[in-house]
């Protein structure tokens, strides 16, 4: 009968310090439940997962102002906080606020040439005049202020209105140089007496005296002698005008045909 042989005994663990153990790769966070990522804060191979950035809030407001063409200034301002906050904390909204800084400052540029513009008179609509005050150059003029020899082209369809009558005023017409075409040629300007209103049938009654007569006489010379196709019209003040402080009456020759060229008056002096 044969004896079985003996496991080897083991060796006694060596004594002494013991070296650490190598480094290594380390594995990954496992997944959460149902195959859902683990949570942030949990270690990973780099320690833990970083948080998200923010957005700088300065670096919204200064692009939404900037947008809205907030008060002046304000934007920028808030932009360069922004860029500073940005730049310290890492945060995000960097693009927002430059977008910030270039949409204001464009707005602030147009808004100084539109205002140096104004100011140079550059985008005036007002008729130009040389020191005679005849005008030189077309331009939008109020009714109250078309003077004694101005010539105008109006939007008032004067064929339905009856010779030697009146008619309420527009706001504005369209002054031309009388050499060019024209619909209407001024050749008095008067003003009546204040107070209160005295009604339409009485403005039109003085109206129809004093554009009459001697006025166009003192404009033509021989009333007598003006082409058939010139008729006598007169703006005047209504109800409405007259509370705004509207007291002006404009006497003036038109061509209800269509328009004429040149001027129906005899002398050059006022």
């Amino acid at each position: 009968m044969s004896i079985p042989p003996q496991p080897p005994s083991q060796p006694y663990p060596p004594s002494g310090p013991q070296p650490y153990p190598q480094a290594g790769p380390q594995p990954y966070p496992q997944a959460g439940p149902y195959g859902q990522p683990a949570p942030y804060g949990v270690p990973g191979p780099q320690g833990y997962f970083p948080q998200p950035q923010k957005t700088n809030v300065l670096a919204v407001i200064a692009f939404v102002m900037s947008i809205v063409c907030a008060i002046p200034l304000v934007p920028i301002v808030l932009g360069l906080i922004a860029l500073s906050q940005i730049r310290k904390g890492g945060e995000k909204g960097k693009g927002l606020a430059i977008a910030a800084l270039v949409i204001h400052g464009l707005t602030i540029a147009f808004y100084a040439v539109f205002l140096t513009l104004g100011l140079s008179g550059a985008l005036d609509d007002d008729p130009k005049r040389d020191t005679s005050g005849q005008i030189t150059a077309p331009g939008a003029s109020d009714v109250q202020d078309i003077r004694k020899g101005d010539c105008f082209n109006t939007k008032d369809d004067l064929t339905k209105v009856e010779e030697g009558d009146g008619t309420q005023a527009r706001l504005s017409v369209q002054t031309v140089p009388c050499d060019q075409p024209h619909e209407g040629e001024a050749y008095a300007v008067f003003n009546l007496d204040n107070g209160i209103y005295p009604g339409e049938s009485k403005v039109v009654k003085i109206a129809e005296e004093k554009c009459g007569g001697q006025a166009l006489a003192d404009y033509v010379g021989d009333a007598a002698k003006l082409p058939n196709n010139l008729e006598v019209f007169y703006y005047y003040p209504q109800a409405a005008s007259w509370t705004l402080g509207d007291r002006e009456v404009t006497c003036f020759l038109s061509n209800t045909g269509g328009t004429s060229t040149g001027s129906a008056r005899t002398t050059t002096t006022s």
